[in-house]
């Protein structure tokens, strides 16, 4: 009986200290994961070998922990600047900003590397990563300034002059297409926007800049072709209306009848696009 009842506690003993333990177990883990993640940030860099030293401060590059990445390797690079690891530290550097969405930080260490190293093999690598800075930052939406969509396609068009057989080249081609339809349908958006509000000239002088700015697009000429025609007849309609009024960009040096000229060649342009 003794036996029993010992072997009965023993067992309600052995299952509270498990429940116990198995509560305990998220806060364990997690103890453990600190200490792991503390145990990587105290290694120290070996003043003495570059080599060893540099594998330390890119441990956590590798590992994903990319702000810890920054630290360590901006250490290396500081203790190091000689050493022939020290260029491979600034580009995982730029890596690391760019992969924790500072792109800012990450188009000056990006354009740094490039200029610095402009032999070094990873170089178009670089200039391709300045432009994709700028376009992760740059808006998506057409009513917002698109000025870091124009700055991406400008750095694309750069790394192509530079390194045409770029294995990044085909990427920035797609890229400086998507940039440039984005910036079409910007411009659109502004000329719809002085339409709205009735400034005719202004609306008929950048539905036809699109028109020139913007020849890959065909569909996008067309409809600006077609609207610049319409905002023509209103300027002509308003200079008929009011024959002393200067306000208007065309009004100055042309006639009623030139402006509905203008209109119906903006008309003939649309219809010849294929």
């Amino acid at each position: 009986m003794f036996s029993s009842a010992l072997g009965h506690f023993t067992k309600k003993t052995i299952s509270a200290v498990i429940s116990r333990k198995s509560r305990a177990l998220p806060v364990m883990l997690a103890a453990l994961l600190m200490t792991g993640i503390t145990a990587c940030t105290e290694k120290e860099l070996d003043p003495n070998d570059p080599k060893a030293s540099f594998a330390v401060a890119k441990e956590p590059y590798d590992d994903e922990n990319f702000e810890i990445a920054i630290t360590k390797l901006g250490e290396f690079k500081s203790r190091f600047p000689y050493s022939q690891f020290a260029t491979e530290a600034e580009l995982l550097i730029a890596n690391a900003q760019f992969q924790l969405g500072r792109y800012p930080e990450a188009v000056v260490s990006y354009e740094q590397f490039a200029k610095l190293h402009p032999k070094h093999p990873q170089a178009d690598f670089a200039m391709f990563r300045v432009g994709e800075s700028y376009w992760k930052d740059a808006p998506e939406e057409i009513n917002r300034e698109q000025e870091f969509t124009a700055k991406a396609i400008e750095e694309w068009h750069r790394l192509l002059a530079a390194h045409p057989d770029s294995a990044h080249a085909t990427e920035a081609r797609k890229l400086i297409l998507a940039g440039r339809k984005r910036l079409a349908d910007h411009a659109i958006f502004i000329s719809e926007f002085y339409c709205r509000k009735k400034i005719y000239h202004s609306c008929a002088f950048r539905y036809l800049r699109v028109d020139k700015d913007f020849p890959e697009f065909p569909e996008i000429r067309r409809k600006a072709l077609l609207a610049a025609a319409d905002a023509l007849e209103m300027v002509a309609r308003n200079k008929q209306s009011d024959p002393e009024s200067d306000s208007n960009l065309f009004i100055r040096d042309k006639s009623t009848d030139q402006i509905r000229a203008e209109a119906e060649k903006a008309r003939a342009s649309a219809r010849e696009i294929k």
